[in-house]
């Protein structure tokens, strides 16, 4: 070839790579198909796991996206069945071995309500086990961290019938899905009163620090009650070790706290707020700075007190820099901002016109993510991920080769991954251990009074049992089918009222999952 021609081939090379390199990106995901983002973390390989639902009021499946590091989308798991939710709400972490973790809530094995479900998913995307808490009302998972030896601690709430207790809990499981601790956590002030946790974090002693809020009854009287950031320190075993309530002892301030994250130094907690102020009765996105011990070393106001004010996701980005989305002021959406630990704002950069607070990220190389969606006219919602810099500038694409998935032998590809056949837990006991199983259980009516029946798509064969048991785990009763027979009707007329959980286990192996509730 001619060296002037292959000289200008470099040139026109170069330049089209600069152009490249220039280019700055958003990304919009399953446009048209109502998605609505709720998590992103960065992956092993620095590409990026986006989670979220369709149809946000009423979701029937969820999705999984992996992308390369600018955003392009590798592949998509669809989670979930018609008619079966499963929310992944903000439990999405994924191991040093490529392992994905997921939390959320199904109606799987619950016509009118949710059970908490935990589910791995190895480093090609295929479930390797998921567990579900079977309880007699609605529960929930929302937050996911993973511990030094690759188990994870999942926060769980509202895991009694009984009102005003058992409202934050968390479970430990191992990296082979073994339950090794649950520990429900109602705390020793009195005063607290409607607690709710919204974030984990993992401790320098290896133990758990919960970030929520609680109503708190003033010391001074009327003793009313307002809402007050709330946090419970455990140690590794799941140990109540302390609690506090920020502004207890004072009737003019509150807020609620969304998350927590540790000083690069491990001395500090920084925790994102929302900053209530009684009177004026208005709100500040606020940083709050906590010892290890739970002492409060001071509050950061963000922006002046108005309508409404809020920062969530709060991450480390520098020593002495945090990223976030916030929002304050009338009429002001959330912004994408970038503070120091004194909450002085260094940049603020309003993503979209919404009204919905993003999800965050810090990738390896201290580039910026912010996940959030929008709604239009008609409620049907888009997502969008913004990559910027440090500035909260649109970062550039990356024209360099990634290698992406390395830690799977083959590529992966996109399938449905549903939230059946998962480990049943009652308590800390696990009832219903795993098995495969495409059969359908009916029972009806649900719920009963006097009587029930049993049915299942299977035709019994010799050995086929029916087995009742209490939300303890204990064996109620015992029922043999005949050779032949693929249903049973069970009298109840003499049962204490409550939830009872039905399992037919079959001589093939197959084994059926059901509740029944008799009032």
């Amino acid at each position: 070839m001619d060296k002037k021609i292959l000289i200008i081939l470099l040139i026109l090379s170069s330049f089209q790579n600069l152009i490249v390199s220039q280019s700055r990106w958003s990304n919009n995901y399953l446009e048209g198909e109502d998605p609505f983002g709720e998590c992103i973390i960065e992956s092993y390989d620095n590409g990026y796991l986006l989670a979220g639902r369709y149809g946000p009021n009423y979701p029937s499946f969820n999705w999984l996206l992996k992308t390369d590091v600018n955003g392009n989308v590798l592949w998509m798991k669809t989670l979930g069945e018609e008619n079966s939710f499963l929310v992944t709400s903000l439990g999405l972490d994924q191991s040093d071995d490529g392992s994905v973790f997921l939390v959320g809530n199904t109606s799987h094995y619950s016509e009118n309500n949710y059970d908490p479900i935990i589910m791995k998913l190895n480093s090609c995307g295929e479930k390797e086990w998921c567990k579900v808490f079977i309880e007699d009302d609605n529960n929930y998972a929302d937050a996911i961290v993973i511990t030094q030896d690759n188990g994870i601690v999942v926060l769980l709430r509202y895991m009694s019938t009984i009102p005003f207790t058992d409202r934050i809990c968390l479970a430990k499981f191992n990296s082979s899905g073994s339950l090794q601790w649950k520990h429900c956590y109602n705390g020793l002030d009195t005063s607290v009163y409607n607690e709710d946790g919204r974030d984990i974090t993992l401790t320098p002693d290896n133990g758990f620090l919960i970030t929520g809020e609680c109503d708190y009854e003033s010391p001074i009287p009327p003793h009313a009650w307002w809402s007050k950031p709330y946090y419970i320190k455990v140690d590794s075993m799941g140990n109540f070790e302390w609690e506090k309530v920020v502004h207890g002892e004072i009737t003019d301030k509150g807020g609620a706290a969304w998350n927590t994250v540790l000083s690069h130094d491990s001395n500090y907690y920084y925790s994102s707020i929302s900053h209530y102020y009684h009177p004026p009765y208005g709100n500040a996105p606020a940083l709050l700075k906590m010892g290890l011990d739970g002492a409060v070393i001071d509050i950061y106001d963000l922006a002046p007190i108005g309508d409404y004010g809020k920062m969530v996701q709060a991450k480390f980005i520098t020593n002495t820099t945090l990223l976030a989305s916030a929002t304050w002021g009338e009429g002001g959406g959330p912004q994408a901002v970038v503070i120091d630990t004194l909450g002085n704002i260094l940049h603020s950069n309003r993503l979209l016109e919404n009204e919905w607070m993003a999800n965050t990220e810090v990738t390896y190389d201290k580039k910026l993510l912010f996940l959030t969606n929008i709604h239009d006219q008609y409620d049907n919602f888009s997502t969008f991920l913004f990559k910027l810099n440090q500035q909260l500038e649109s970062d550039t694409i990356y024209s360099q080769p990634f290698v992406y998935d390395s830690l799977c032998p083959y590529q992966i590809v996109d399938d449905t991954i549903s939230p059946g056949n998962c480990g049943l837990i009652v308590g800390i006991k696990e009832i219903f251990p795993e098995r495969n199983s495409s059969s359908l259980l009916k029972i009806f009516p649900n719920p009963t009074k006097h009587k029930f029946t049993i049915e299942s798509n299977i035709t019994s064969t010799f050995g086929t049992v029916v087995e009742i048991h209490d939300l303890y785990g204990v064996k109620i009763n015992t029922y043999n089918l005949n050779a032949g027979q693929n249903r049973i009707e069970i009298d109840v007329s003499s049962w204490i009222n409550g939830l009872y959980l039905v399992r037919v286990l079959h001589k093939s192996g197959i084994v059926e999952n059901g509740k029944i509730i008799v009032q």
